[in-house]
């Protein structure tokens, strides 16, 4: 099934009303993300997913052997196991100095994951905006970035189809770079050019892994 333009143009315009507001605000408190959170929920739920004793939560902690691990998006079984898992992730400035060093992180994450529950669907979306936002508040710019390659490099963290696949590798992965300043705001026709990075299809296929499992 299509996703939901009409829930997730209403939910990118609360983000950029957010941002534009106080940018410091919106990341520090969670705000802006768990806007992007609820409607990841929502087309989950959309997809009746929530049956078998499954429940859909929205930052769920649960234990990886080494600590605990926080799921943006969650589908928990009966058990209080995770049985699927969206990390969403968005960076709105300064993206070229962190992005490589969040690209390590997110691979040692998700193979924590798999190694305690390989069974488990661990999908990763990844938001980046377009260009600068005009804010009330002082932030710091976008910066020089090479979204082409920032999307090879998502590509290559995606794609894991059997429990005997490398465990750093995400079942799916989207890669998110968002207009903010159109209007209304949406998602970029340039970027990505690979199929398989691009929202319209990431939740069909978290779902239908999901249901092969």
């Amino acid at each position: 099934m299509v996703i939901n333009i009409t829930k997730l143009t209403s939910t990118l315009l609360k983000m950029r009303k957010l941002f534009v507001a106080d940018p410091t605000y919106a990341v520090r408190s969670k705000k802006f993300i768990s806007e992007f959170q609820n409607y990841c929920a929502d087309e989950l739920r959309s997809r009746n997913l929530e049956e078998n004793g499954f429940e859909i939560k929205i930052e769920h902690s649960f234990d990886v052997g080494r600590g605990a691990v926080e799921a943006d998006v969650g589908i928990i079984d009966a058990n209080g196991e995770p049985r699927l898992i969206v990390d969403v992730r968005s960076q709105m400035t300064s993206i070229g100095k962190n992005f490589n060093n969040y690209i390590r992180m997110k691979a040692g994450e998700v193979e924590s994951i798999h190694a305690k529950y390989p069974k488990c669907v661990v999908g990763l979306i990844y938001i980046h905006p377009v260009g600068d936002l005009h804010t009330r508040k002082p932030v710091g710019p976008v910066g020089s970035f090479n979204y082409t390659k920032a999307a090879t490099q998502l590509a290559s963290l995606d794609g894991r189809t059997s429990l005997t696949d490398f465990a750093s590798i995400y079942e799916h992965v989207a890669y998110c770079v968002i207009d903010f300043g159109a209007k209304p705001p949406k998602l970029s026709t340039t970027v990505p050019t690979q199929h398989e990075l691009q929202l319209e299809n990431f939740f069909d296929k978290v779902s239908e892994t999901l249901r092969a499992r």
